[in-house]
């Protein structure tokens, strides 16, 4: 553990536990992935007790890029329909998402698991909305490694209905619809970057093998947005839905 991850640490540290922002800066930063993971962990033991995380988010552009992974408290973790107060965050970036929740555990072992093996820990999929917000004033201009150290801008997930018969779901056919006001905002049919999100699963049951014992029962893990980030204001009324598997609702309030 570096001084440079512990100073950034207390940056993001000072900025969750006051709601307000600060400038990433090129003289200060991560310099890699692993400085980035530490720079979390620092930050999620300060702000949460060293309570295991209740979910986890996972994804990437593509197959052929290494994915990313954030840890999600509880206290962060909301069941549809959800109702959140738009004066807690800077900003309000709807993903709509599909996760999974474990039905058993994953603990960490010598050899990794097959994608078949984590596909028999799932107990079910879930609809699922991520409301993004950040800590740094110049985010779109940071690096990816600040974001990264950022939790990868999370700031809530709300968990929607699902279905236990997922197995049959061909997710490059798959339909998802992001809802503002009652009206649909965006449409996107089999556009999940993996084509399949559960192969982003192994990954992180490889990455969490060695920095937090393992995933556990009843983890719900979301896997990346399939419509993009949608910025919106206070007061929105959002639903996620994909046809056939459910959805999820959010009220944001002034």
């Amino acid at each position: 553990m570096t001084e440079t991850n512990r100073t950034i640490a207390r940056q993001f540290i000072a900025a969750q536990t006051g709601r307000s922002q600060f400038e990433a800066g090129a003289d200060l930063e991560p310099r890699s992935a692993q400085d980035a993971y530490q720079v979390q962990d620092l930050v999620y033991a300060a702000l949460f007790s060293q309570q295991p995380a209740a979910a986890w988010k996972v994804g990437g552009p593509k197959p052929e890029v290494e994915p990313t992974a954030a840890p999600i408290p509880g206290a962060r973790l909301y069941a549809s329909p959800a109702q959140l107060s738009g004066k807690n965050f800077h900003m309000l970036g709807i993903e709509v998402e599909i996760a999974y929740r474990l039905a058993c555990d994953l603990p960490p072992r010598a050899t990794a698991y097959s994608e078949q093996e984590i596909a028999a820990a799932v107990g079910e999929v879930l609809v699922a909305i991520e409301l993004c917000d950040t800590r740094l004033a110049n985010w779109k201009s940071a690096s990816a490694l600040w974001r990264l150290a950022d939790f990868q801008l999370n700031a809530a997930l709300i968990a929607g209905s699902g279905t236990q018969n997922w197995r049959g779901i061909d997710f490059t056919q798959q339909r998802a619809e992001l809802w503002i006001d009652g009206k649909l905002a965006m449409d996107a049919t089999g556009a999940h970057p993996y084509g399949n999100p559960l192969r982003l699963l192994p990954w992180l049951t490889a990455h969490n093998r060695g920095r937090c014992g393992g995933l556990r029962a009843g983890n719900i893990i979301t896997t990346g947005t399939w419509t993009g980030m949608r910025f919106v204001p206070p007061g929105s009324e959002i639903a996620a839905r994909f046809p056939g598997i459910g959805e999820a609702k959010l009220s944001i309030g002034n």
